[in-house]
């Protein structure tokens, strides 16, 4: 089956239509119900512990920008700018989005038009109020080019925060599959390394292999650059490439594509992007998006995408672990989807 059709069908289906099974244990209901349990102290509720930042993670930042001939204040704006951005990005406007729009451009612009008489687009769009009006109804997508300014404001602005949610992820599979021992681990939109760093905590001594895919050769720098400063990465384990391999032989124990769907231009490529990452899969696919809206039904998207098809599956699983960010965790053995 092609990617189209796979699109094509998935598209047909009603999108987040996935739901949790949940129940309620009697004992516990009835002493909330008794009041002997506050709503919010009940056995359910997983209370976050702080996350500590590796030592040699700060220690770097500061060297970095001690060095780069940078004043700190334009650095820290344009990086709260970057972060405020990413929050309230959104994905890009789909052809059906840009057309519904123009439609709505073309009736209140020129009302007297009957409705099946659509104005060319570039016809319409000349007219500047028009041009206004349908820049006010449509999103402005643009990719981001991560360039060493962009990259080093990502880095002060969203590593931190980026870090701890991701070693709270790995945290949750140690803690629910103790039996399992990654040795190799591959990244997607790895940007300044920080599934590395998280993942090192808990696997150093059983991960012999990081692939990190970032588009941003300045990116790929920098986390090179960082790495050098990093305990418990073994820097010749690590291996940058700029694009997605093209087959999807090796697989790795553990894929990971956090923060990186949003960079994609349209939803078949977000989909065209999960297959990949889910046929490099072998144990573990892990997908983070912003806690936001839009990363919810980013990461419920991809989640739906792959349980419609788990009947060409294996042994398919998902949980999320209870973090301020969007994840998700799928996990596989031995199963692959045709393109």
């Amino acid at each position: 089956m092609s990617i189209k059709q796979i699109f094509l069908r998935y598209k047909q289906m009603r999108w987040y239509s996935t739901k949790q099974k949940m129940k309620i244990i009697n004992s516990v209901n009835e002493l909330i119900s008794n009041n002997e349990f506050k709503h919010r102290q009940h056995p359910g509720i997983v209370k976050l512990k702080r996350v500590e930042q590796p030592s040699w993670l700060i220690k770097t930042i500061k060297n970095i920008l001690h060095d780069v001939t940078i004043s700190s204040k334009m650095i820290n704006e344009s990086s709260k700018k970057l972060a405020m951005h990413l929050n309230n990005r959104h994905p890009p406007p789909e052809k059906e989005d840009i057309n519904l729009k123009l439609q709505e451009v073309q009736t209140r612009i020129y009302p007297h038009i009957h409705e099946t008489q659509n104005l060319n687009k570039h016809d319409l769009l000349n007219n500047p109020k028009a041009l206004k009006l349908f820049k006010s109804l449509i999103y402005n997508w643009s990719p981001i080019s991560y360039n060493k300014y962009i990259s080093l404001a990502y880095l002060i602005s969203r590593s931190v925060p980026e870090y701890s949610v991701l070693y709270k992820i790995f945290n949750e599979i140690v803690n629910s599959d103790k039996k399992f021992i990654p040795k190799t681990l591959f990244d997607y939109g790895s940007g300044t390394g920080t599934v590395m760093w998280a993942a090192s905590q808990f696997w150093y001594k059983s991960i012999k292999e990081y692939y990190c895919v970032d588009v941003s050769r300045d990116m790929n720098e920098l986390s090179e650059y960082l790495i050098k400063n990093a305990t418990k990465i073994n820097r010749n384990y690590v291996f940058y490439r700029q694009f997605f391999p093209a087959s999807p032989i090796p697989t790795y124990d553990i894929v990971v594509s956090a923060y990186s769907l949003l960079e994609l231009p349209n939803q078949i490529s977000r989909l065209e992007t999960i297959l990949k990452l889910w046929n490099k899969t072998e144990r573990y696919l892990i997908i983070v998006e912003q806690g936001t809206n839009v990363g919810f039904k980013i990461v419920n998207e991809a989640r739906d995408f792959i349980l419609n098809y788990k009947k060409n599956a294996c042994n398919v699983h998902v949980f999320s672990p209870n973090n301020f960010e969007t994840s998700i965790l799928q996990i596989k053995t031995n199963a692959k989807i045709d393109y």
